[in-house]
């Protein structure tokens, strides 16, 4: 096994605690197939991930490429690649000049799209109503459009202290879904509300999702729900803040 390093990746790894990186290593052994658990790192200390980020890494680079890519490339692809793929197999345009972080707020505002086309439309306004309010008790005066038009219309980028609740919100509920658990994350009521809604939405877009023929494959079950909570360590570490 190769000791994997990632501009994009390996960096941000680094700064998180065990409990952060814990779902990233459940992810991966939930595939049938994978290298972590014979892994010196794993083997040493399984419930320490912050101790063997280089064969966490090593592992989403690796199911990011194909089986012919991998032949040759002993640590797999660049995180940028894994990235692109899962962007490009959700439909979500991306450019050589887009940033991985970029791409991940376009995989994120995509989940979102997704999910709001799942919910009724007094369930867009209460999601609506809940978000709302949960900016408004931690002092985020955020963007004033409900956040089912700011989603829906098309094109946009998220940023700043939204696009920390937003991933929050994408990843707990992905971690529900794949793991039947939810993130420990510090919110308040309201939020915890919002994730409470969401949850169910955004799994039957998953469902949906693994029964597409052309995205059903193993890696891509491990790819898509790695990438959606790097996404959300990102901003975790950008916006240190109550959520």
């Amino acid at each position: 096994m190769g000791v994997a390093t990632d501009h994009d990746l390996t960096p941000l790894l680094n700064q998180c605690g065990d409990e952060d990186l814990q779902p990233l290593v459940d992810y991966i052994l939930n595939a049938s197939t994978n290298d972590l658990t014979t892994s010196p790192g794993y083997e040493a200390r399984p419930g320490a991930p912050s101790t063997y980020v280089s064969e966490i890494v090593y592992e989403i680079k690796t199911f990011g490429g194909n089986t012919f890519a991998n032949m040759f490339r002993e640590d797999g692809v660049p995180y940028r690649e894994v990235v692109t793929d899962v962007a490009e197999r959700l439909k979500v345009q991306v450019s050589e000049d887009d940033t991985v972080e970029e791409m991940e707020s376009g995989i994120l505002t995509k989940v979102l799209e997704d999910m709001l086309e799942k919910m009724s439309p007094e369930e867009r306004q209460r999601l609506d109503e809940e978000f709302a309010e949960a900016g408004r008790a931690v002092g985020d005066k955020g963007a004033t459009v409900p956040l089912s038009i700011l989603i829906l219309q098309g094109g946009v980028r998220l940023s700043g202290f939204m696009a920390y609740r937003l991933a929050a919100i994408v990843a707990n509920a992905v971690a529900r879904a794949v793991l039947g658990r939810g993130l420990s994350v510090g919110a308040n009521a309201a939020l915890m509300r919002v994730l409470g809604m969401a949850a169910g939405p955004i799994g039957w877009v998953l469902t949906g999702l693994w029964t597409a023929i052309d995205i059903a494959g193993p890696a891509f079950r491990v790819t898509l729900p790695c990438v959606c909570h790097v996404a959300f360590l990102r901003q975790k570490q950008a916006y240190k803040v109550a959520l």
